[in-house]
Formats: structure tokens, C-alpha cells, sequence
């Protein structure tokens, strides 16, 4: 019985010093079990593959904007940005919550979810041509932890530090003792990659109606503040033929007509002058 007892404690010390059994690198992560999809995949069940391409989508916004940064408190930010910016993984709506990668190639995690890792697209780019690099995403990282919106600064905070893995390889590692099973999917979810060459040399927390660089399939073509702002597709986004993108992103452009209230934004869809 002694002899057992300590095989087992030995065994408990060691997986607890290597942080747990590390599963293989994997192009998805469920919150719980496996992924619908697996790593074969052509297209979400819900997207046609084959979507026409084209025309214009008129949309309404209440109130005014004036910033392009969503990820501060300051200002008000112009609706539609989310159009503009794709994360690590995307979420996907026939699951509950499960993620598969679009700037992130593959996830790996360990049995106890104590660090998440992620091997970066060779091809995913900025809106201006430069690669999507280990060192942007770290910077990233420690942008939004520093100066992003408190909820941002709460759950990104949770991350003790950010190593690289080789050229393309980046691993976040929790803090100890958070028992957090969510947090590697939160961070594949929900944290912006961020050019650090734009980023470096301009006030993050401040207001900015110059269009950043983005990584999303459309990019800002015309804007009136408080009147519309308009968005046009990227015939060339480099993730467009990614398994969980293909299929979506299909108007040519996409208008937010800005009302002073919803009485007559709904007189303005009646008219015929909204889609939506």
C-alpha cells in the first residue's frame, strides 16, 4: 500500500509540474468534448460555400460615433467595426461554444487549461500588406491588458506572461491556482491583434477617426460622423477561403445610416430607404 501510495504521489508531482498533459496542436477547441467540425472541414453546415458575391446592405444606427477604436472607453465608436476585424479563432453558431482558427492556425492546450498556445497563418496579413507576426500579438496582448476597456483589462490581466514558440508559435500562460477552463477560449475569442507598427506610435486610449489597419474582410471606404459610414468587401482578405469563412462576407458593401432615435430610423425602413 505504501509503495502504491507514493507511485501515485509521484505521478500526481510530476503531471502537476508540467502543467498537465499537453493534447496535440488542433485546428478548433470546444468548451466542452470535442468540435462538431473536425480539422478536414470545407465550410461551416449553415454557410452555402457557393454564396453570390455583391450589392449593398443598408443598415440603421441610433446616435453618433466618433472613433474607429472599439477597445477603449473613450468615444463612441462607429457601428459596423466588428466587419473590419477578425480575431485568433472564430466562434461559430450551430455549437455552444466552440471556436476554430482563422488568424491562429491551430490551438494546443494542456489537460488542466493552465496555458493556451497558438501557431499563427503564414499567410494572415494586415489590411496593408505586412504579416500577422508573433510580436503583434504580443503587443497586442499587452496593449489591451494596459489600456483596454475594463472587461478586457480583467480577463486579459488573468495572463501571467506571453512567450514566442519558434517563428510563428505564441503561448499565453495563466497565472496559478485560477481553475479557469474558459479562459484559452476567451483569449482565442476576444483579443484583438493589433498592428504594432501602427499602434507604436499613436495614443491607444485616445479617440481616432483615421481608419486603422485592420485584418478583417472589409475596410472602411466613406464616413460622415453622426450621418453614415460605409464599408466595402476585400475582393483580395486573405481568410476568405478559410473553412469557417467561406461562405460569408458577401455584400459588396455594407451602409449604417445614423438616426437621432428609433421612431425615425423605423420611418426611414418603411420608406423603403433601409434593408434592415
Amino acid at each position: 500500500m505504501r509503495r502504491k501510495t507514493a507511485i501515485g504521489l509521484a505521478a500526481a508531482l510530476t503531471l502537476a509540474a508540467v502543467g498537465g498533459a499537453a493534447a496535440d496542436p488542433s485546428h478548433g477547441i470546444a468548451m466542452h468534448g470535442a468540435p462538431k467540425y473536425g480539422a478536414d472541414f470545407d465550410h461551416l453546415d449553415y454557410a452555402n460555400a457557393n454564396a453570390p458575391k455583391g450589392g449593398t446592405l443598408r443598415l440603421a444606427a441610433i446616435g453618433t460615433f466618433d472613433t474607429f477604436n472599439p477597445n477603449t472607453i473613450k468615444g463612441s465608436k462607429a457601428a459596423g467595426l466588428n466587419l473590419t476585424n477578425v480575431r485568433l479563432m472564430a466562434r461559430v453558431w450551430d455549437e455552444p461554444f466552440t471556436l476554430y482558427g482563422v488568424i491562429a492556425e491551430t490551438i494546443e492546450v494542456p489537460d488542466d487549461r493552465s496555458w493556451v498556445a497558438f501557431t499563427l497563418r503564414e499567410a494572415a496579413r494586415f489590411s496593408d500588406g505586412s504579416p500577422i507576426t508573433v510580436d503583434d500579438v504580443i503587443f497586442s496582448w499587452e496593449t489591451i491588458r494596459d489600456k483596454g476597456r475594463p472587461n478586457s483589462r480583467s480577463t486579459f490581466a488573468q495572463i501571467e506572461r506571453a512567450e514566442r514558440v519558434g517563428a510563428r508559435g505564441v503561448k499565453f500562460v495563466f497565472k496559478p491556482d485560477l481553475d479557469d477552463r474558459e479562459l484559452p477560449l476567451l483569449v482565442g475569442a476576444f483579443l484583438p491583434v493589433l498592428s504594432k507598427a501602427y499602434w507604436e506610435g499613436r495614443d491607444f486610449s485616445e479617440t481616432t477617426l483615421e481608419p486603422p489597419v485592420h485584418t478583417g474582410p472589409y475596410r472602411i471606404a466613406s464616413f460622415d460622423p453622426g450621418r453614415r459610414i460605409v464599408y466595402e468587401r476585400d475582393p483580395d482578405w486573405w481568410g476568405a477561403d478559410l473553412p469557417v469563412t467561406r461562405g460569408h462576407f458577401n455584400f459588396d458593401e455594407i451602409r449604417y445610416e445614423y438616426f437621432r432615435d428609433n421612431a425615425i430610423a423605423l420611418e426611414s425602413f418603411k420608406a423603403g430607404d433601409l434593408d434592415y
